[in-house]
Formats: structure tokens, C-alpha cells, sequence
């Protein structure tokens, strides 16, 4: 946050918005971005990167929901640009974007998992390497990498009947807060798992 200067700011002139404690992670539109390895489909990390005996998870958010999904898929979070609307494409495709010249295709994961609402002025778009492509996932916000250890994550319950449970692979619990943890690889398949729309 930055000090007011009671010399030179007016009373009652409202104080500036806090910055974005991301914003430096993101790429915006226009930036070179530093050539980024080639290090093989799905990118996965050597174990040694997380802590011993924790799995790392990209945590985001849809509504007022927190979810996650091992961050391993993930190549690059984008402040979310415009996105082009395709004609005739699935309902869980919102569109498509450039990144650094190359199209990738976005999914919106609001309308796999049948909930409602839309991306609202701070949305994100996870890059993911999956099945050698890359693929967007719109979300309303990315809030941390997230550790959890063997004993922190619990089978999915049958409270979460009203989602798919195919994508579902269970619930991870940090502190005080639930995340739903999810099967990217079949939120992002083409046609969901068996087939789903």
C-alpha cells in the first residue's frame, strides 16, 4: 500500500487501490516473454520440487469456491485477454487466444461443472500442457501454489454428487479452507470423460 502524504493529498481523497500481490507473476499482452525449455509433455516436475511427502496443487477460484489441480500441467498463468468467440464450438469452449503468436484454445470450467456465474474483470487463464497441446483454463482468479501432504486430501464425498465425479479426484484440506481438487486432464479433454459434453 502506498503512505499518504497529508502535505499533498487532499482530505477525504480516497487512497489508491492495492496492488495486485500477482502482478508481477503475469505476462501482459505485448510482452516478451523469456524463452521458456522445452522439458517434455506435461512438463512434469522432478519430485524434489515440492517438499517431502507434499504434492504441489495450482489453487484458483470459480465464484466464491476454491479448487485446484496438481501443478504440474501448468505452462504459464495470463492475465486474461480478449478471448474469440468460435462459431459451433462445444458449449465448455469460450473461445480461443494468441499467446506469443500461437492459438490455444480456452475452455470455461463454469460450464463443465455445471455452475453459474461468468469470469468477472480480474479472470485468469491457466496455460496446460495436456496430451502434447496447450489449453486454457478461464478462472476467476489464481490465489497460490498450494502444499498438501498424503493425510490432507480425502476422497470426494457424497456432498459433491452435483459435480461430475469424473472430475473430481478428491478434497484438500489447508487450515481452515476446503479445496476441491480436480482430474485436469479430463476437464480439459476435448469431449470430457466418455464422451461428456
Amino acid at each position: 500500500m502506498n503512505p499518504r502524504n497529508p502535505a499533498t493529498d487532499a482530505p477525504g481523497t480516497p487512497a489508491p487501490p492495492p496492488a495486485d500481490p500477482l502482478d508481477d507473476f503475469f505476462f501482459r499482452e505485448g510482452e516478451e516473454a523469456p524463452d521458456v525449455p522445452d522439458l517434455g509433455a506435461g512438463l512434469r516436475r522432478a519430485p524434489a520440487a515440492a517438499p517431502a511427502g507434499k504434492r504441489e496443487f495450482i489453487a484458483f477460484d470459480l465464484g466464491v469456491e476454491a479448487y485446484a489441480f496438481e501443478i504440474e500441467w501448468v505452462r504459464e498463468i495470463l492475465k486474461a485477454p480478449v478471448i474469440i468467440e468460435v462459431p459451433r464450438c462445444p458449449p465448455h469452449v469460450a473461445g480461443v487466444i494468441l499467446v506469443r503468436g500461437e492459438v490455444v484454445t480456452v475452455q470455461d470450467p463454469r460450464r463443465r461443472l455445471g455452475l453459474p456465474g461468468a469470469p468477472g474483470p480480474s479472470a485468469r487463464v491457466i496455460v496446460c500442457d495436456v496430451g502434447g497441446e496447450r489449453v486454457g483454463l478461464l478462472v476467476d482468479g489464481v490465489s497460490q501454489v498450494l502444499r498438501l501432504r498424503a493425510n490432507a486430501i480425502e476422497t470426494p464425498t457424497q456432498g459433491l454428487a452435483s459435480i461430475d465425479s469424473e472430475y473430481i479426484t478428491g478434497v484438500g484440506r489447508d487450515e481452515d479452507r476446503i479445496y476441491v481438487l480436480l482430474d485436469v486432464q479430463a476437464l480439459l479433454a476435448a469431449d470430457g470423460p466418455e464422451g461428456a459434453p
